[in-house]
Formats: structure tokens, C-alpha cells, sequence
């Protein structure tokens, strides 16, 4: 085929043996079809060299016109025959849009082997005899073609469109070095291609919080598999260099831990969104779905052209996803600097909004300075882009926690669904927001859905259990949150939430042994201190109980809600509506849940609290 076919070449544990038509790994023979063969003694003869697709067409397909997909199967042969005994190394690296190089380190050993005279001694054929001598071609080419359709339809169909391929978890990206400054790409790559595979509407994609997990172990792919309860798993390594980003990508099926496809994509730093694109698109292809051309330009779309915009935007996103009071505000800086960088980047204002609606329900910062910060970047992110289903959930906990505009945040909780109906944060904050409205069936199907989009969230199942409480289902709250503890003893939430439904239920030494534990296993915080101070009165313990009262009023920021909780335990009614009247002015986030909340139960026939829920919006309720 070539003046170089005597040659043997070798690169690490291979050699190819161009007269023999050979390919050998550790003196064992490897089989590959003719056209796979051929196709690797054009990447040995020039490593490093990219082959355009129409140029590797025309010299394996000389005289045969052929499509496209042919050289993909082709080249997925050829990969999976280099990935012989084990060996995961990419030889053959796809460069988008263009074509294939072959990065392997090739050495060309000895001189070329005179050609056999059998094989180079001409002879002429009788003059009627052209069609005779063109069958020995023709039936090569004929074999040659079934030998590719057969391969094609295993290796292709597959990765078409497999009937069982619905669901699937993309696992984060591992680096191929030991580096922690680039975990945030590794886990951003992931969560941005999360991000659009769940924006199809059509594929259960797992979301980021429940593969966080799987961030810093080499996760077994069909035990993470079963866990996630998915149908395949996408996972891969991450390299980064001065000049590109090389991702090696792979998509397996779970139920057989068979291989649907493997690839590698590579790009510079500047168009890394590409990347992720060709990911989520390769994703795409491999499952039944039909997306409409809409959807097809949605997911097409780049959020921004800024590749500093989105490193920043990547590395908050890494550390809002730790959901810590330090990863919070951390966040909010790279946030804001996604912002500096592309004032038209409406993901980076999402982030923002989501970053700011977590600061006071976590005792971080107050609503009056949280609120209104949360409010302008999620209108911000809407005003850029008003299909982001994202920010219109930012937009709704903001109308929900801050503005306490209940019908608003219902209609954008609503949107956000709609949008994207496998959003779970945005099933998960709305479940809370029916939790608060009374609205208990609800609120059980929409935390139920978010459990069936992300199983093993903790944080999901946390607000089941507070469903259950709402509901005063406490039998089922109380196991709810056994369960958490149990998978995560050192769960201060969990802890915490058991507590209070000890608490309501009377069972005050319970509750306080799980406050305490609460407060040894996080920061002290104003609301913490409250719920002690009420278990303490319960018990009688009235001087410790008036002790943290007097610790909580010199506070700079005194967090009225907690004062009230210690009141309603002292029995002292009049004083607790009191506080409560100060909390409404302070706009905490812990007066959405007055209407429902048990603890404030022996509050709810007293004078000045009916008043209350009319001036916030809500109705009386009996329970």
C-alpha cells in the first residue's frame, strides 16, 4: 500500500509488522480487521500528524464512495484493539470538527524486507480474462464490506440508541496527575455537562450533588452504577496543559458493564465549552431520545465566550456544591468575579443568587443583607436569559425565604419544573415551600420526585424527613432521620432535626442529647442556641434557660426567632409573639414555616399570633 510496508514498527508494548499485516502486544497476536490495520499503519508511518477525516476517507476508500460513519467504526475498532489486555492509554486522539492524531511514541525498526517474488512478479492476464481477475478484488471487498457492517452493528448499535439506556450518571472527571488546583475542573466539566444533559428534558441525569462522592476515590463503575440506580455511567480522565484540555471519556452500560463507546476530545483553554458540548452531544446520540430543534440549539448554546468567566464560574460552582458556610462565601467571590469578567453571563448570576438564598436559613449572614442580594442577581440571570430554569428556582426561594410574596414564589417554583422537570433542587426547595403553605401531599410528591432523580441525597431525604414533620408524621420523621444518622453519624442537620421532633413529641432528654451533638459536630449558631434554651425550660432547667436568653439578646445581631423559641418553653406566650413581631421585621427566613411549624403550636390560640399570620400572607390553621 506504501513504499515503508517492510518495516516493523513498535510503540510501548506493541509492534506492527507491515508485511506480515500484523499486530502484536507482548509478542501476542491482536486481531483487527484489514481496514483497521490499514488505518494503523497510516497513523505509524506519521505520528503526531493530523489526519483529516476526507484524508484518511480517501486512502482507505480509494475508488468507493462511503460515508462518514465508516470511518468511525473503523476507528472505534482500531481503539478497542489498542486497549488490548487492559491497557486504557488513548492512542487516538479525536481533534473536533477535524479529524484523528496518533499520539503514541512510534520507533520504525530495521530497513524495509524485499517484498516476496511471489508477490512482485507481474503476470499478464489473457486479454478476455479483466472480469476474471477482478473477482478475487471484488470478493475482498465484498467480505471486506460485511466484515464492517457486521462490526458495525456491534459496535454502533449500541451507542445509537439502546431501548434500556435512559438514565445515567456522570461521574466526576479524574486527572491523570496528582494536582488539587484543577479539582474544580475536574468536578465543573462534570457539572456543566450535567447541566445539559438534564437540560434535554428527556434524559435522567443524576445531579452533581450525588456524584460529589465519587470525587476523590477510583469509583468501581458498576457498584457506583447500582448506587446512583442508573442505566449507564459516563466517566473519564482530565488533562490539562499550557495549550489544551484532553478529556478520555467513556460511556458503560451498568446491567452488563459492557462498553457503549469511548473517545477522546481535546481542546484549547479558550474553548473548553466546546468540549463539553461534543461530550454532552456524544451523551446524546447514545440514547432513545428525539430532541427538538430548540433543544438542539439550547444545548448548543454557549452561556458565555469569557473561558475566564467560566473557570471562575466552574470554581464557585465546586465549592457551593460543599454547601460549608466557608464554601458559601468563597463562592460568592468567584461568582462575582464570572460576573466582572462577562457581565452577560446569566449562569454566573444564578450562582450568585443560589449562593446568597443559602446565607441566612444557614446562619451566615442575616436576610435584610442577604435577601436583597439574592433577589437582584437572580433577576439579573432571568433578565439575560428567562429559559434558565436555574434562576427561576433562585428567583422563587427569594420570593419564598425573603419577599414572602407566596404566590410568586409558587409560579416560578412552577416555571423552573417545567423547564427542566429533572431539575432536583428545584423539586427539593419547592417540596419545602409546600411544607410551609400547609400543602403536605404536595410537598410529599415533590420531594418523593427529587428522591427518584438523586436516591442517595442526603440532603433530599433530610427534607423528607421535615415533610413528615410538617405533616406531623412524627413516627416516620423521627425513622427518617435514624436512617440519615445511620449512613452519616457525623450528619449535625440530621442531629439537629431529630431533635426538634424529639422536642415536640416531649421527649426532651432525647432532644437534648441530639442538640448537643449537633453543636459538637458544627459551629455554634443563634438558632442552636434557642432550641437548647427551649429543652432546657421544658425540663425545668428554667435559670439555664434564662442564662441563654441573656446570651443571645447581647448578640450584635440578635436573632429574635431564637429568643421566642426559649420563651414558648418558659411558657410565657405574650413575650415569645413578641420576638416573633421582631423576627417579622428582621425578615427571617424562619418565619416562612410559622404557619406549620409544631414548635409554635401552644402559640397559635394566643392573642397578637393570628395577627401575625395575617400580616405575613397566611391563613390559621388547626391541627
Amino acid at each position: 500500500m506504501r513504499k515503508e510496508a517492510g518495516y516493523l514498527y513498535e510503540f510501548e508494548a506493541f509492534r506492527v509488522d507491515a508485511t506480515e499485516r500484523r499486530l502484536f502486544c507482548e509478542n501476542r497476536p491482536v486481531a483487527l480487521p484489514p481496514k483497521a490495520f490499514d488505518t494503523l499503519l497510516l497513523f505509524v508511518e506519521r505520528p503526531g500528524h493530523l489526519f483529516e477525516k476526507s484524508e484518511l476517507m480517501s486512502a482507505l476508500w480509494p475508488d468507493t464512495f462511503v460515508e462518514e460513519g465508516n470511518l468511525a467504526v473503523v476507528i472505534s475498532m482500531l481503539r478497542r484493539a489498542l486497549r488490548h489486555e487492559g491497557n486504557d492509554h488513548e492512542y487516538i486522539h479525536t481533534e473536533a470538527k477535524h479529524g484523528y492524531r496518533f499520539v503514541a511514541d512510534v520507533r520504525q525498526i530495521g530497513e524495509p524486507r524485499p517484498e516476496s517474488p511471489s508477490l512482485s512478479t507481474k503476470i499478464e492476464a489473457p486479454p478476455n480474462s479483466r472480469f476474471l481477475s477482478a473477482i478475487p478484488r471484488l470478493l475482498t471487498l465484498a467480505f471486506a464490506g460485511i466484515a464492517l457492517v457486521t462490526a458495525a452493528v456491534f459496535l454502533l448499535k449500541p451507542s445509537a440508541a439502546p431501548a434500556d439506556i435512559r438514565s445515567v450518571a456522570v461521574l466526576p472527571f479524574r486527572s491523570l496527575k496528582a494536582d488539587t488546583a484543577y479539582d474544580y475542573l475536574r468536578m465543573g466539566l462534570a457539572d456543566a455537562i450535567i447541566t445539559k444533559l438534564a437540560g434535554t428534558g428527556q434524559i435522567t441525569v443524576r445531579p452533581t450533588s450525588a456524584v460529589l462522592r465519587y470525587a476523590d476515590t477510583a469509583a468501581d463503575l458498576a457498584t457506583a452504577g447500582r448506587e446512583q440506580k442508573v442505566d449507564a455511567i459516563l466517566s473519564g480522565y482530565i488533562q490539562s496543559f499550557p495549550d489544551r484540555v484532553r478529556a478520555s471519556v467513556q460511556l458503560v452500560r451498568v446491567a452488563d458493564g459492557s462498553l457503549l463507546w469511548a473517545d477522546s476530545f481535546q481542546e484549547s483553554p479558550q474553548k473548553i465549552f466546546d468540549l463539553e458540548n461534543e461530550v454532552a452531544e456524544r451523551v446524546v446520540q447514545s440514547m432513545p431520545v428525539r430532541l427538538s430543534e430548540a433543544t438542539k440549539l439550547r444545548l448548543a448554546r454557549r452561556d458565555t465566550e469569557s473561558s475566564k468567566a467560566y473557570q471562575f464560574y466552574l470554581e464557585g460552582r465546586y465549592l457551593w456544591n460543599k454547601r460549608t458556610d466557608e464554601g458559601l462565601r468563597r463562592s460568592i467571590g468567584y461568582f462575582q468575579q464570572a460576573t466582572a469578567e462577562d457581565p452577560r453571563y446569566a449562569l454566573a448570576y444564578t450562582g450568585l443568587a443560589d449562593s446568597y438564598v443559602l446565607l441566612d436559613p444557614n446562619w451566615v449572614e442575616p436576610a435584610s443583607k442577604a435577601g436583597p442580594l439574592a433577589k437582584a442577581a437572580a433577576l439579573s440571570a432571568l433578565r439575560l436569559d428567562g429559559s434558565l430554569a436555574e434562576a427561576h428556582a433562585s428567583l422563587a426561594m427569594v420570593y419564598f425565604y425573603y419577599d414572602w410574596n407566596w404566590a410568586e414564589a409558587d409560579n416560578e417554583f412552577r416555571r423552573a419544573i417545567a423547564l427542566n422537570p429533572n431539575y432536583e433542587l428545584a423539586h427539593t426547595w419547592y417540596a419545602s415551600y409546600l411544607g410551609a403553605m400547609g400543602r403536605y401531599q404536595e410537598a410529599l410528591t415533590q420531594v418523593r420526585r427529587a428522591q427518584e432523580l438523586d436516591p442517595l441525597s442526603l440532603e433530599i431525604v433530610t427534607e423528607a424527613g421535615r415533610v413528615f414533620y410538617f405533616g406531623r408524621k412524627y413516627r416516620q420523621c423521627i425513622d427518617t432521620f435514624h436512617r440519615i444518622i445511620e449512613l452519616d453519624p457525623n450528619n449535625a442537620r440530621a442531629h439537629n432535626r431529630l431533635g426538634i421532633t424529639y422536642a415536640v413529641t416531649g421527649a426532651f432528654q432525647d432532644a437534648t442529647r441530639e442538640f448537643e451533638e449537633s453543636r459538637r459536630l458544627s459551629r455554634a449558631d443563634a438558632h442552636l442556641d434557642g432550641l437548647i434554651g427551649y429543652t432546657q425550660a421544658r425540663l425545668r432547667n428554667r435559670e439555664v434557660a434564662r442564662r441563654l436568653l441573656e446570651q443571645l439578646t447581647a448578640e450584635h445581631d440578635v436573632p429574635a426567632f431564637s429568643i421566642a423559641l426559649v420563651y414558648i418553653g418558659l411558657g410565657e406566650p405574650e413575650r415569645a409573639i413578641e420576638w416573633l413581631g421582631r423576627a417579622y421585621q428582621n425578615r427571617s427566613s424562619e418565619m416562612v414555616f410559622i404557619m406549620t411549624d409544631p414548635l409554635l403550636d401552644p402559640l397559635r390560640s394566643a392573642p397578637g399570633f393570628g395577627d401575625l399570620l395575617h400580616r405575613m400572607g397566611l391563613q390559621a390553621l388547626s391541627f
